[in-house]
């Protein structure tokens, strides 16, 4: 819908139709709306499926995500930052085409200090035990808060911990695995994120598991 300016003699500021009315200095313009493209360069398509492969490894991410790359990467961070940090880091292209190498992905970034040590290990069906080293950790990152990614990358499903999890002072944390991804491939990340929330360490990728 248009406003009129200056009655209805004047200009219009909004879309009427085809056409977009624009107002600049007291001046008003009048322009056709853009067409859409139909036609894509070979670069162009090739961007997009970049982009898409990226957009659907993330989705189900995006809470997750947002946390971990708040303030990092770029300067609005978050979901966006996620994006960009993917395509250019964690994207791998070849014969097979694109896809994300889990080695290289990131669910945060930051200059907390990171888990020392870490290892999983499941210690019976339905259960994954997260452990790290607590040895040398000052009284001023005791209180810094884990963060996990269980990705079933092949279907989609993921369980995540982002302020609900262990402190770095506890040195494990011991989750019980939501029935829709048991028995299935999981890669495993874990974060800290500080318990101000100001900051966060870059995650750690612990590998693949079966629970």
């Amino acid at each position: 819908m248009a406003r009129l300016v200056n009655g209805i003699l004047g200009g219009f500021s909004g879309k009427v139709g085809t056409v977009v009315g624009v107002i600049i200095d007291e001046n008003c313009f009048i322009r056709g709306l853009p067409r859409k493209r139909t036609k894509f360069t070979a670069n162009e398509l090739e961007n997009q499926k970049k982009l898409a492969t990226v957009q659907a490894y993330l989705d189900p991410l995006i809470d997750l995500l947002k946390v971990g790359f708040n303030n990092y990467y770029t300067k609005t961070g978050g979901f966006r930052a996620a994006v960009s940090y993917f395509r250019k880091n964690a994207l791998v292209s070849d014969d097979a085409g694109h896809y994300i190498d889990p080695a290289l992905a990131k669910i945060s970034g930051g200059d907390l200090l990171q888990a020392i040590n870490p290892s999983m290990v499941s210690p019976e069906p339905g259960k994954l035990l997260i452990n790290w080293d607590t040895t040398d950790v000052n009284s001023q990152d005791e209180a810094d808060q884990l963060m996990v990614l269980l990705y079933d990358v092949k279907n989609s499903a993921t369980q995540t911990k982002i302020f609900n999890g262990a402190f770095r002072r506890d040195g494990s944390l011991s989750i019980a695995v939501k029935p829709r991804i048991r028995n299935k491939e999981l890669d495993v990340y874990i974060g800290f994120v500080a318990a101000d929330r100001s900051s966060q360490s870059d995650s750690q990728y612990l590998g693949k598991i079966i629970v």
